[in-house]
């Protein structure tokens, strides 16, 4: 039954951060949004941090990466996840971020933390073929004043394409240093670095659009998902295989794209279904195959 509440819960909170963004970006500007936002959280990773007695020392050799993975998880990500979702659709971005386990497999064969497996050539194709297909819409759909989805879902891929690349470049930090350290670390150097953007962005900040459904919205981003991925990962993994917990949290996207339709009332055109359909096959297909780490295989 634990299992189950916690699995049930991971999917959920997946599920409704694109429409938890969508709401707050309606109401904060995205710049500001990502500050106050990841700010909190890394506040409450330094409370978390201090509690455990950890130190902030790491090896000369790893200030380059940290800096690089900083960059990556607030500045990059951030800015094109929600100046994307802005743009955009909650359900176009529950679509586009269940590629994340695909970029992460390629970017760790290519970092040579996996063996590329021809099995998922196939997959993989259908899920590009099923992005390429909503994207194709975003092309040739009439423009409507304030929304571009080709410009949001762009952004939204490469939102995608940089939470991908932190978490393939931090698996190494991840081992040597740990979780939770690498990722306090990690979000402190990228609100550092956030800050001067925040500045910028300050005269855009107003709450005046501010209501509880926004506040909810925030608490979801910032506590559930910001702060909390940490442990409620880090604990599902010990008590669920990493198999089975990716198989079911696929159902996410699907729960994103319904509860668009029926809360934010989105129109879901044939050729998003199509493609959402196309995609989801090739996501599910692909983390069905069983994958080779570079340790399991004999090294040259």
């Amino acid at each position: 039954m634990k299992k189950f509440l916690l699995v049930l819960f991971l999917t959920f909170t997946a599920a409704f951060t694109p429409l938890a963004a969508k709401v707050a970006v309606n109401a904060i500007s995205p710049l500001s949004l990502a500050f106050i936002r990841f700010g909190a959280a890394t506040l409450l990773l330094l409370a978390v941090f201090k509690f455990k007695k950890l130190s902030f020392r790491i090896d000369k050799e790893d200030f380059r990466l940290f800096l690089f993975l900083g960059i990556l998880v607030i500045p990059v990500n951030q800015f094109c996840f929600l100046e994307g979702l802005k743009y955009s659709e909650a359900s176009h971005s529950g679509i586009i971020y269940a590629c994340t386990p695909l970029i992460i497999y390629l970017f760790s064969v290519r970092l040579k933390n996996e063996v590329f497996n021809p099995g998922k050539l196939l997959t993989i194709s259908f899920t590009i073929l099923g992005i390429v297909i909503i994207f194709y819409e975003n092309a040739v759909s009439p423009k409507k004043s304030g929304v571009n989805y080709l410009l949001g879902d762009t952004l939204l891929f490469f939102a995608v394409f940089s939470w991908s690349l932190y978490l393939a470049f931090s698996e190494k930090m991840v081992r040597k240093y740990g979780a939770l350290k690498t990722q306090t670390v990690s979000f402190f150097i990228g609100i550092i670095l956030f800050i001067p953007v925040f500045m910028y962005d300050s005269d855009n900040l107003s709450f005046d659009k501010v209501n509880l459904y926004v506040i909810l919205s925030y608490l979801h981003l910032t506590v559930l998902v910001a702060f909390g991925s940490y442990f409620l990962y880090s604990y599902s993994t010990k008590i669920i295989k990493t198999s089975t917990l990716t198989t079911m949290t696929n159902m996410s996207p699907v729960i994103t794209i319904l509860f668009s339709w029926l809360l934010l009332k989105e129109k879901l055109s044939y050729f998003f279904i199509i493609g959402a359909a196309v995609t989801m096959i090739g996501v599910i297909f692909t983390q069905t195959i069983r994958d080779d780490k570079v340790s399991d295989v004999k090294k040259a």
